[in-house]
């Protein structure tokens, strides 16, 4: 059986249906002319997921986001609220921070000493009287770039007058807002530079044929063959993956299978109560969470069901992925190289409820199996950088399943590159990664969707 799809508009003018069908010529993933437009079209046009608001708690705390050829900071200001400018002083262009994130009183330009705001206001220019007719303040200030925060995430955008990010997310915003992303904390923080196109690595999540070749892991606890999918405005998607159960192409054990059996010890519940019942488990696990959840502090009366137990995946256009738990998150994505269309840089932050609220080890009581591997920290993680080459050979890891979708990209992009292949073909459960690129060509196109709504038509 194919999977389901189905498209969700966000109102009467801003529907799913992009009106475009595009080809996935091997010149997207490979062509700098492509790349050009694409930056002009889609990186300085959409809201993009920035950061974590966390790393904004007080006043002059600031972090960095680079993509492609721009570097922006993001600080907390002395209004309590957030900035964003280019990382450019108006002297001479130089970049003013190079930090990954910090703390900072106000943001002065380390080669002239030019001082600005946590605002970005020009604040002072040493020997000013040097300059003839002396420095504008108002022209000279740090070129602003619109920032919004929700569910703990921080987005922005480089164009002069988007849409709000509330247009942008419709209702995908009140679909997660149960979760509560902002009462979870970093446990992970990482980087992997890939020799792909950010296309191709985008490509690789937003479908589930390749699961059953290269995930095998995935047959005893996900049943993706029969996702449910949702196509929305912009190029959004989500998918719906029930979890713990057996992947129906395989035969159905007697016994629970290890990552079941460990699932059901850590909410009280013996396994050989389920030897020949391995379909029920998914039930009785939505069912005993609520109980251990009391126990343990973490309230799941928002959530329903199937959000208690399975996997869901939102996939915010153009490169924020979502593959939420009830108790964990990860938001993960590739952001463009400067200038090479075969490289990308893969972020991924990991984020779970208090530690407090997901195990008590001396009670042998566990939540989400798996959250031992996560070390909490009283200070901000440590952000990880490395190589695909570091993956490979297992000196870091992004966990086994995106290990082994690592393991497959370049060769995937080295391909692209082949006079033996010209377009993809896809299957019909590519559903979500044809839409992705249909929005891609609407985003690209002179009458785009986005641009509309941004111009009030």
């Amino acid at each position: 059986m194919p999977q389901r799809f189905d498209s969700i508009n966000f109102s009467e003018d801003i529907t799913a249906d992009p009106e475009y069908n595009a080809s996935l010529s091997s010149d997207r993933y490979t062509c700098p002319d492509f790349m050009k437009m694409e930056w002009e079209k889609i990186w300085t046009k959409c809201w993009i997921f920035a950061g974590l608001e966390s790393d904004l708690k007080e006043t002059g705390d600031f972090f960095i986001y680079d993509v492609g050829r721009e570097s922006i900071i993001i600080t907390r200001n002395e209004n309590n609220n957030i900035s964003a400018f280019y990382n450019a002083c108006q002297h001479r262009g130089n970049k003013i921070l190079t930090l990954d994130l910090g703390w900072v009183k106000q943001v002065t330009c380390p080669y002239h000493g030019w001082t600005y705001g946590l605002d970005g206001e020009l604040k002072k220019v040493p020997d000013e009287d040097l300059f003839s007719g002396g420095v504008s303040c108002k022209e000279s200030s740090l070129k602003p770039v619109h920032a919004e925060s929700w569910a703990g995430m921080v987005f922005i955008n480089m164009s002069p007058n988007p849409a709000p990010l509330k247009t942008f997310l419709g209702e995908i915003m009140n679909q997660l807002d149960p979760y509560h992303f902002e009462n979870m904390e970093l446990v992970k923080h990482q980087s992997v530079t890939l020799g792909a196109n950010w296309k191709t690595v985008r490509d690789n999540f937003l479908e589930q044929y390749h699961v059953d070749f290269i995930h095998p892991q995935h047959a005893s606890f996900v049943d993706c063959c029969d996702a449910q999918n949702y196509l929305w405005p912009f190029g959004h998607t989500h998918t719906c993956v029930e979890s713990p159960v057996m992947n129906p192409r395989y035969p159905m054990p007697d016994e629970p299978p290890e990552y079941m059996a460990q699932y059901l010890k850590g909410l009280e519940i013996n396994s050989d109560d389920y030897i020949g019942k391995v379909p029920d488990i998914r039930a009785a696990i939505q069912k005993q969470k609520r109980k251990i959840g009391k126990k343990l502090g973490f309230d799941y009366s928002e959530l329903t069901d199937e959000q208690i137990s399975d996997v869901f995946q939102y996939d915010i256009f153009p490169n924020l992925f979502m593959t939420i738990h009830a108790e964990r998150v990860w938001f993960y994505g590739p952001r463009p190289h400067p200038s090479d269309p075969n490289k990308c840089i893969f972020t991924k932050f990991s984020l779970m409820i208090p530690e407090s609220k997901i195990r008590d080890k001396d009670k042998g009581l566990e939540l989400l199996p798996g959250s031992y591997e996560y070390q909490y920290s009283s200070s901000r993680v440590e952000h990880e950088v490395f190589t695909r080459e570091d993956v490979v050979e297992g000196r870091n890891s992004l966990t086994a399943t995106i290990d082994q979708d690592i393991h497959y990209l370049n060769d995937m992009q080295a391909g692209m590159h082949s006079r033996g292949f010209n377009k993809a073909v896809l299957s019909n459960d590519e559903g979500r990664l044809q839409h992705f690129h249909n929005w891609v060509d609407n985003w690209m196109s002179e009458d785009s969707l986005w641009s509309k709504v941004s111009a009030g038509k």
